[in-house]
């Protein structure tokens, strides 16, 4: 699927490969600049680098042990720029939590995981606005955030490109639970981005939970500026 001889055609299931689904929805194999916020040690740039190999790709980890795993995976890719970093509302200096697994570090006070807390680390904070002006990018085609219940702080430092739909595509964890405090809720991100124009498209990876499996804990949700895919 990620072939460039790959058709993107109508029939393949949607709500299987994000990235192909991307691809499809933009009738684009190739795009151009995409961030990955919450890095972590590479797992979704794997996928970018294999579904975009000829896109910038720029990698924000702000943990010390994740970031050095992360640029030591993709060291030897020019294409790919491993920050170490956090994205935020304001730029500036956070505490982050870190837990055990380090997928549930977070920049949110008193998690509900206190008991697999194990120190916190001071890190920096960019906003995006400010990192496209830095970086000269005019347009961000592909936004991955996975930061733990930070995903709204990231989207209010994005609010110059969002306003003038610079933001092409937006895939953000979010969660069903109100009590799960460190996953941004569905409804408070879904809101926020209907106002900025976006539409949701699907939702990908559902973790669900319960004896049957009977409840929807979280997922990852893909939204779409209408306006750059009917251009």
């Amino acid at each position: 699927m990620s072939s460039q001889a790959f058709p993107l055609t109508r029939y393949f299931p949607r709500s299987i490969s994000v990235f192909y689904d991307i691809q499809r929805f933009s009738q684009k194999k190739d795009l151009k600049v995409l961030l990955d916020v919450g890095a972590n040690v590479g797992q979704t740039a794997t996928g970018l680098v294999q579904y975009f190999p000829k896109s910038q790709i720029y990698c924000f980890e702000p943990v010390s042990t994740s970031f050095k795993t992360l640029s030591s995976k993709f060291s030897h890719r020019a294409n790919v720029h491993c920050i170490q970093k956090g994205i935020g509302s304001v730029n500036g200096f956070a505490n982050i939590v870190l837990h055990h697994d380090s997928q549930l570090n977070t920049i949110i006070a008193n998690g509900p995981r206190e008991d697999s807390k194990i120190g916190e680390e001071k890190i920096i904070l960019e906003t995006i606005d400010r990192f496209s002006i830095a970086e000269n990018i005019r347009y961000i085609d592909f936004l991955k955030m996975d930061v733990q219940g930070w995903e709204m702080e990231v989207l209010l430092g994005a609010e110059t490109l969002l306003r003038d739909k610079r933001i092409h595509f937006i895939y953000t964890e979010v969660g069903f639970r109100r009590g799960d405090r460190d996953m941004q809720h569905f409804s408070e991100i879904n809101d926020y981005l209907e106002k900025q124009g976006f539409w949701l498209c699907g939702f990908y990876d559902q973790f669900r939970w319960g004896d049957k499996k009977e409840y929807l804990g979280f997922a990852n949700a893909l939204y779409i500026q209408p306006d750059f895919v009917n251009d």
